[in-house]
């Protein structure tokens, strides 16, 4: 059926065109001879109009000028046109003139030609013009938008909506900084002016949302925006924006087609992330890997780009059961032929370790499991140590044994002169990777990098929970600061350091600037189109035990190099923690199995002595005694 009525579609538009030659050839006689046509001129005319409009059709077809989609007509399309138009009076005036060489008017070819090109022409524009007529609808119910952003992007969002079935925005304008371009139009639509404008143009046309149309440095943008319009007493509106180049090709299942609210992640002022995909790939298809923590934020994002490589098989090793569930039927919808295998357990479990390897012999394995809460790790640190360190040294063992190629464990900031508990775990699960790096024919790898945004548990989300509670929004400090980056640029870099290190590394991801939280937490309030001291109070509660003011990538005394990747660095600690731990692990796990921590908290500080613990360990405050309902959290887990 669809075929049929696409037939008739181009047997209309070409019987359209044999009449317009018909007329064309006809007319160019007509004011060839002043509207009166001699007798024999006639003749000439009634004997060649066959052949004229036969030869034109013929030429058209054959070079596909009826094969385009004219409501979507582009340059091409024009192109296709103007090359039939020639070829085919090229073919007509040899035609023409071997049949009737004498006394025929040649200039009436000529004038058909024009004639011929303007009708075929105006069918196809008069086809887009109908089209829209008949789409327009009622233009002053719809929300009423402006762009930001005259450029690719902004042009292609025009010609999109021009082209739907049914409007869903009017379009005011746009606005662009590039004062070269005001006052002019794309598609017919307006420039109206800049940044500065903004407001007033917004007041002025009854704006209610402004869409964001760029591709690059969309951050300070956006927030330059936000701050103008919150500045301006008037109109609210609401800021949208559409995916860009790097996130359509990345294909993402977040990232959907059309508008989208404007996201904590376009206010960070980072370059896209560049990665070597065919590396990637090598490294990953057609082999076994296995992911612990599959069902966290980190792990379940590793295990969706892992899986777009295609492994042989991929073990999701996770111990919370409804977080397992839930990843494994995401990926078994994705069905691209790779084995799944869900496994429940902890990677503490030495049997359950043993029997993964021996029955699935992974070659690669990322270890994304760890307690990681800094608040919950100071009230509990034998668990941080038996799951942060033993746990990792365990695996790491098991991997080795089982002469897996490659090992990578996922570090934090927190690990760089640690202050915390779990940063101090972290930083010892590094040491052990270190020590076995240089016997292992496992080639043995950490990453470390700071905050994901929107992770679980994390203050961004505790944040928006707040807002919508009606707050007060509760930071730790106005000065406190943080390393931001979003779960796919993480894994993306993850992924990349994987296939460059050759073993020992201990890899530093490209953070980009560090963050005030406080700011973070007033951007929030702002996308959510409110104000923040006004509808939504900051409260400022004090650091919180284990907590640093701010976070590093790097120890003072860690040797920076380069690894060629523009986003990742390698960190070289000093030489005397390389093997520290191997003799140590016992007397970790015996003190884990005490009641009281001092006695553990003191050999990590023996182990790690750039650790400063907390002043407060075994009377910790009681969380109900904060000040807000929900505990207030300045350290956004990784």
């Amino acid at each position: 059926m669809p075929k049929i009525f696409f037939s008739y579609k181009r047997l209309l538009i070409i019987g359209a065109d044999a009449m317009a030659f018909t007329v064309s050839y006809a007319l160019a006689f007509f004011l060839r001879f002043d509207l009166h046509i001699p007798l024999n001129q006639l003749a000439n005319f009634l004997v060649t109009v066959w052949l004229v409009v036969g030869i034109r059709l013929l030429t058209f077809l054959y070079l596909g000028a009826y094969e385009g989609v004219w409501r979507y007509a582009s340059i091409a399309d024009l192109s296709t046109l103007l090359k039939a138009m020639a070829a085919s009076q090229v073919v007509i005036t040899a035609a023409v003139l071997f049949l009737q060489h004498a006394n025929f008017p040649r200039s009436t070819l000529l004038i058909d030609a024009a004639l011929a090109l303007i009708f075929v022409g105006l069918t196809r524009f008069g086809i887009r013009m109908t089209r829209q007529w008949r789409q327009q609808g009622h233009p002053q119910d719809l929300p009423r938008l402006i762009i930001f952003g005259a450029g690719d992007l902004g042009e292609t969002i025009v010609r999109d909506m021009q082209r739907r079935k049914r409007p869903t925005h009017k379009i005011v304008g746009f606005a662009d900084d590039d004062h070269a371009k005001w006052r002019m139009r794309i598609h017919n639509v307006p420039i109206l002016g800049g940044r500065k404008e903004l407001p007033k143009l917004i007041e002025k046309h009854g704006v209610d949302e402004v869409v964001v149309a760029v591709n690059h440095s969309r951050g300070p943008l956006i927030q330059d925006l936000i701050e103008l319009c919150r500045k301006e007493p008037g109109r609210k509106v609401e800021f949208k924006t559409v995916p860009t180049i790097e996130e359509t090709l990345r294909s993402d299942h977040t990232h959907q087609k059309g508008f989208r609210r404007i996201e904590l992640s376009d206010l960070l002022r980072r370059k896209p992330v560049a990665t070597d995909l065919g590396a990637v790939k090598n490294l990953i298809a057609g082999k076994t890997v296995l992911v612990t923590g599959a069902g966290g934020s980190i792990g379940s994002e590793l295990s969706r780009q892992i899986l777009r490589f295609k492994p042989s098989k991929l073990i999701l090793l996770e111990k919370h059961n409804t977080a397992l569930f839930y990843i494994d039927r995401e990926l078994c919808a994705v069905k691209n032929g790779t084995c799944l295998v869900p496994a429940a357990g902890d990677i503490t479990d030495p049997d359950l370790l043993d029997n993964l390897f021996d029955a699935h012999k992974p070659q690669l394995v990322f270890h994304a499991a760890a307690h990681k809460h800094v608040s919950l790790m100071e009230a509990n640190p034998q668990e941080a140590v038996k799951n942060n360190t033993i746990g990792t040294h365990l695996l790491a063992e098991k991997a080795a044994r089982y002469h897996a190629e490659r090992f990578l464990f996922i570090s934090t900031d927190k690990a760089v002169r640690p202050t915390s508990v779990m940063g101090v775990s972290k930083r010892m699960a590094e040491m052990v990777i270190r020590a076995l790096a240089p016997a292992a024919e496992t080639k043995f790898l950490s990453v470390r990098f700071g905050n994901v945004l929107g992770s679980s548990g994390s203050a961004v989300n505790i944040f928006k929970e707040q807002i919508a509670h009606g707050g007060p929004v509760t930071v730790t400090h106005p000065e406190v600061t943080r390393y931001f980056m979003t779960t796919q640029e993480a894994v993306e870099l993850i992924l990349q350091a994987c296939s460059m290190g050759s073993g020992g590394e201990i890899f530093v991801l490209n953070m980009g600037e560090p963050v005030k939280v406080a700011d973070v937490a007033r951007n929030l309030i702002l996308l959510s189109g409110l104000e923040p001291d006004k509808d939504i109070n900051i409260v400022y509660t004090g650091l919180r035990p284990g907590e640093k003011m701010y976070e590093e990538l790097f120890r003072s005394n860690d040797v920076r190099q380069d690894t060629g990747h523009p986003d990742i660095f390698a960190a070289l600690p000093e030489e005397a923690d390389l093997a520290i731990l191997r003799n140590h692990i016992e007397s970790l796990r015996a003190l884990c199995s005490q009641a009281d921590p001092a006695p553990l908290l003191r050999k990590i500080q023996q182990l790690v002595p750039a650790y400063t613990p907390s002043a407060v360990h075994a009377a910790q405050p009681c969380p109900c005694d904060q000040p807000s309902a929900i505990a207030p959290v300045s350290d956004l887990a990784s």
